[in-house]
């Protein structure tokens, strides 16, 4: 696995130190033999350059894109202690005039594991190429399971005003936030996104006595599936009335709610996520397909394996885990 016990090709030195010559996808060097190593290459590739108000981008052709690769550092901002080979040193320019709107999030945010291995691995997608492997950072199965955190989503709905609750495996915490995108639609499909630097701020509280596998999201109201939305007092009414007709005495009071879920490939992911969900609100997962299929979506947030499971979850089971009260304030839920 390059990306995490990188060892050179050419003369076999293990996570080699390295340089960059010139521009280009041959340009990330091993600074002792010379040789080309990145781990990573595009198959299609683009630069964009945003504009002053960080409202939209543009995709560069090649001049554009070897004109930013000359001030790489400066261009991409580099955080000061970063340690890194700006990407735009490459200089892609396989999609070249295409607009884009900019709608930044934060692909990595979560909590240590309880286990150390890499943060690019922190998921049950990403993080199944360590089981078994050749290498320091090998997991099995089950130690990937019971120590992830999951911190590494893609999710595009992790972004300013959303609240994200995750689980806490080691002391403290240790809450972790990289990998921001400019943006991304429902699933980072290409294997990668417009990644940017960026200055994030974070509100943490302690929830008490809540035991999570993985981490739960509140979108903002904007960002929720149609059929997911809060329920308002209008069309409450409406169906009060029509359980009226049908003799219903009840009508249940719910909330937004998403589960993250993580595997292997998407069908696993999917039954992580709804797995999760049904423990922690005491369902059976045929319910809560049910619920997703109705009052909710199951929406991509990185192929091979994240997923969002998203659906109206029942008042009294979020009051049970001490959620409500968030949601509640979240999506100012009038009961």
């Amino acid at each position: 696995d390059p990306f995490v016990a990188a060892k050179c090709p050419h003369c076999g030195i293990l996570n080699p130190e390295t340089k960059l010559v010139g521009i280009g996808p041959k340009s990330v060097r091993c600074a002792k033999c010379g040789e080309e190593i990145s781990p990573f290459q595009f198959n299609h590739g683009y630069t964009i350059a945003f504009d002053e108000k960080r409202e939209l981008g543009i995709t560069l052709d090649k001049n554009g894109a070897y004109k930013a690769a000359e001030k790489v550092f400066e261009n991409m901002a580099i955080p000061d202690n970063s340690k890194q080979n700006p990407i735009v040193n490459f200089a892609p320019h396989d999609l070249v005039g295409s607009i884009s709107r900019v709608k930044p999030f934060i692909g990595q945010l979560g909590t240590t594991p309880s286990k150390p291995f890499p943060d690019s691995h922190n998921a049950g997608d990403f993080g199944a190429f360590l089981i078994n492997a050749p290498h320091d950072y090998a997991l099995s199965e089950k130690e990937l399971d019971e120590h992830r955190t999951d911190g590494h989503m893609d999710v595009n709905r992790v972004r300013e005003g959303s609240i994200l609750i995750c689980p806490v495996k080691v002391n403290g915490g240790g809450v972790y936030v990289g990998d921001v995108h400019a943006m991304q639609g429902d699933g980072e499909v290409a294997g990668h996104t417009s990644d940017v630097s960026a200055v994030v701020e974070l509100k943490i509280k302690v929830i008490k006595n809540l035991t999570l596998e993985g981490p739960i999201l509140f979108p903002l109201e904007s960002d929720l599936p149609f059929l997911a939305k809060p329920v308002r007092e209008n069309e409450l009414k409406s169906a009060k009335e029509l359980a009226n007709k049908w003799n219903l005495k009840d009508l249940e009071e719910t909330s937004p709610i998403s589960f993250i879920g993580t595997g292997a490939d998407l069908n696993k992911a999917i039954d992580n996520g709804l797995f999760r969900s049904a423990k922690l609100l005491d369902m059976t997962v045929g319910e809560v397909k049910n619920r997703a299929t109705i009052t909710g979506s199951i929406e991509i947030g990185r192929t091979p394996g994240v997923v969002t499971v998203t659906f109206l979850a029942p008042k009294h089971k979020l009051e049970k885990l001490n959620l409500y009260d968030i949601a509640k304030d979240h999506y100012k839920l009038y009961f």
